[in-house]
C-alpha cells in the first residue's frame, strides 16, 4: 500500500495523482461556492496538458500563470507539471514592465491567464519576445489529454516561486518537488493536519504561504480546503466562513488579525471557537494583536506565530500548536517556535560586519556553542544576527541568476535570509528585523529602490526615498515618499498635481499607495559618506517630525 499513499510521493504529482486514486470524489477545494474534487482536476488537468502540449510548450519549458484566485489556476499548474513544463504563479496585479521583467528572466515560453487580465499581459508581450502563446480557459479546456506524459523525479523543478523584490528586484526561487513535498509534511506534522480538519484561506496561490502552506499541504491526508479571494474588503466574510464550515486552521501575516479587531468590532453571528491553530505569519507577529485578537473574539492560545520565506520553500519554525505564546525577556519580540523537523537554524554575524566567508581563523565554528566545521560562524543566545536555514526545503538557487545565489548559499548548503534574529537557551527563534531596508506593506516585501526608481522618473522631481513606518493602528508598514522637488517656489496647485502624479505611478507600478508624500528641500534627505540613504534614519526624522522646517508640501493621512 506504500506505493499508493500519498503521504509516500516524492513529487507534487504522484501526491495528487495517488490521493486522486485512492479517492476521487473527495473535495480538494471549495471556491465561489463550487466544490472540486480530486477526480475532476486530475481530469480536467490532463485536457490542460494536452493544450499546453498542442502550443509547443515541452518538458522544462517555463509556463507563467497569470490568474486570481480561481479553480483555472489549479488546473493549469497541475497541468504544467503534468506535461513536464515548469509552472511560473506571478501577482496578477503587477504593472506592465514589472511582469515583462519576469516573463524575459524566467525565459516563460507561454502565458496562462483568465479574461480580464488579457488587456495588462498583451502589453507586457510587447516587451517579451520569448512568450509563443497566450492561453486562456477555454483555450485550455479544449485540450485532448495526451499519452505518455513524463514522469517527474524528485529533484526536477516543481515550480518557480518569483520574491516581491527584497533583495533588490524579483528574483526566481527554484524549488524542486522533493523541496516543496519535504516543505509539506512538515506543515502538515507541525499543524497535526488530518483529513477531519478543515482549512479557510484567503492568502493568493502565487504567494509561498497561500500556495504551498495552504494550497498543497491539505492533499497530503485529504484535509478539504475553502478559498477566498486575496482582495477581501470586509475581514467579516473570512471570519463568518470560519464559522459556517466549523474551520480549524486558518492562517493571515499579523495585519489580518489586526483588522479583524478594527474593523469587525460587532462580533455577534461569528463563533471562531473551532479553530485549533491560526497561523501568523509573513510580516513581524506582535504580542498586541494576539492579545487583541483572541480577546475579541473569546479565544485562547489559537494563534500560532511561524516564520518562513521563499528561498526555504516556506517553513522554517512554527509554535507549538495550543501553548501559551513566549517573549523575550524585554517583551518585545514573540517567539516564532523552534526549528521546525528537519531544518537548522544559526545566528551568524551580519554580513555587513564580516566577510563573506564567515569560517573563523582556527577553521572551527560554533553553532550554540558547539563545534562544527562548515561555513556559518554562529553566535550565542541572545546575540543578534543573521539567521542562517539549513533544510531539504532551502531552494536549489536564484533562476539564472548564479552572483544572487552564491551571495546567500553557502557552499556547504546554508542560507543566508537576510533576517534578523537570536534564538534563546532553549533554542527558540525570535525575528527582529531585516538586514536591508526592505519595506513590509500589506505582508508583501517592498524594496524601497523600486519605490524611489519610479518616482525619481516624475518631472519634478530631483531625489526621492521611500521608508516603511510602523503603524499601530493598521498593525502594519505604511509607505512613506520623501521627495526633494526641483522648484522650491512653485506654487500650491503645481505641488498637487505633483504628488498627484507621484501617487498614481508608485501605485501603478507595484499596487502600493504612498500613505504620505513629503516635498522637501534639496539635500533632505540623509546620506551617507558615500552616497548611499541613510533610511533608517530618514524614518526616524519623518516620525520624529524632524522634516517641518524642510517641506514644501505634505499629502497624506
Amino acid at each position: 500500500m506504500a506505493e499508493r499513499d500519498p503521504m509516500t510521493a516524492t513529487t507534487l504529482t504522484e501526491v495528487l495523482r495517488r490521493r486522486t486514486a485512492l479517492d476521487p470524489t473527495r473535495p480538494y477545494f471549495h471556491l465561489y461556492g463550487e466544490t472540486v474534487t480530486y477526480g475532476r482536476l486530475w481530469e480536467q488537468s490532463a485536457r490542460y496538458a494536452g493544450a499546453l502540449r498542442a502550443a509547443g510548450v515541452n518538458r522544462g519549458d517555463k509556463v507563467a500563470l497569470i490568474y486570481p484566485t480561481c479553480a483555472e489556476f489549479f488546473a493549469t499548474f497541475l497541468g504544467a507539471l503534468r506535461v513536464g513544463a515548469v509552472p511560473v504563479p506571478l501577482y496578477p496585479t503587477l504593472g506592465v514592465e514589472a511582469t515583462a521583467n519576469i516573463l524575459n528572466d524566467s525565459e516563460s515560453v507561454a502565458v496562462a491567464t483568465i479574461g480580464w487580465f488579457r488587456k495588462s499581459v498583451d502589453e507586457s508581450l510587447m516587451s517579451a519576445p520569448g512568450v509563443r502563446a497566450v492561453l486562456e480557459p477555454p483555450d485550455l479546456e479544449t485540450g485532448v489529454a495526451v499519452q505518455p506524459l513524463p514522469e517527474a523525479s524528485a529533484e526536477d523543478i516543481a515550480f518557480i516561486q518569483y520574491t516581491s523584490g527584497s533583495t533588490g528586484r524579483p528574483r526566481g526561487v527554484v524549488l524542486t518537488h522533493a523541496n516543496v513535498v519535504s516543505t509539506c509534511h512538515v506543515m502538515a506534522e507541525a499543524a497535526g493536519i488530518t483529513s477531519d480538519d478543515r482549512v479557510v484561506s484567503w492568502l493568493p496561490l502565487y504567494h509561498d504561504m497561500g500556495l504551498i502552506g495552504c494550497a498543497f499541504t491539505p492533499p497530503l491526508v485529504g484535509t478539504p480546503i475553502w478559498l477566498l479571494p486575496p482582495d477581501l474588503r470586509n475581514p467579516r466574510q473570512w471570519l463568518e466562513l470560519i464559522t459556517e464550515v466549523r474551520a480549524t486552521f486558518t492562517v493571515s501575516p499579523d495585519f489580518g488579525y489586526r483588522n479583524c479587531v478594527r474593523n469587525v468590532r460587532d462580533a455577534s453571528g461569528i463563533d471562531l471557537t473551532s479553530l485549533r491553530s491560526a497561523l501568523s505569519g509573513a510580516e513581524p507577529v506582535r504580542l498586541s494583536t494576539i492579545e487583541g485578537f483572541e480577546q475579541h473574539f473569546g479565544l485562547k492560545h489559537v494563534i500560532v506565530p511561524c516564520y518562513g520565506l521563499a528561498e526555504a520553500t516556506l517553513a522554517v519554525a512554527i509554535w507549538p500548536i495550543g501553548v501559551p505564546v513566549r517573549t523575550d525577556p524585554t517583551g518585545r519580540f514573540v517567539s516564532v517556535g523552534q526549528p521546525c523537523r528537519g531544518v537548522s537554524v544559526r545566528i551568524a554575524p551580519p554580513r555587513e560586519d564580516t566577510p563573506e566567508d564567515t569560517t573563523n581563523t582556527s577553521g572551527a565554528t560554533h553553532h550554540l556553542g558547539q563545534a562544527t566545521h562548515d561555513s556559518i560562524l554562529a553566535l550565542p543566545p541572545m546575540s543578534t544576527g543573521e539567521i542562517c536555514v539549513k533544510s531539504p526545503g532551502v531552494m536549489r538557487g536564484y533562476y539564472n541568476d548564479p552572483d544572487a545565489t552564491a551571495r546567500v548559499l553557502t557552499v556547504d548548503g546554508w542560507l543566508r535570509t537576510g533576517d534578523l534574529g537570536f534564538v534563546d537557551a532553549e533554542g527558540f527563534l525570535y525575528i527582529s528585523g531585516r538586514l536591508k531596508d526592505v519595506m513590509i506593506l500589506g505582508g508583501a516585501n517592498v524594496v524601497p529602490s523600486d519605490i524611489e526608481d519610479v518616482v525619481d522618473e516624475v518631472p519634478g522631481i530631483r531625489y526621492s526615498a521611500a521608508v516603511g513606518i510602523e503603524s499601530e493602528r493598521t498593525g502594519t508598514q505604511r509607505l512613506h515618499v520623501v521627495a526633494e522637488v526641483r522648484d522650491e517656489t512653485a506654487a500650491p496647485d503645481v505641488y498637487r498635481e505633483l504628488v498627484a502624479e507621484v501617487v498614481r505611478r508608485v501605485q501603478r507600478h507595484g499596487g502600493h499607495r504612498p500613505a504620505r508624500v513629503l516635498l522637501v528641500r534639496a539635500g533632505t534627505i540623509p546620506k551617507t559618506s558615500s552616497g548611499k540613504i541613510q533610511r533608517s534614519r530618514l524614518a526616524a526624522m519623518v516620525e520624529g517630525g524632524e522634516l517641518k522646517e524642510r517641506l514644501v508640501h505634505l499629502a497624506g493621512d
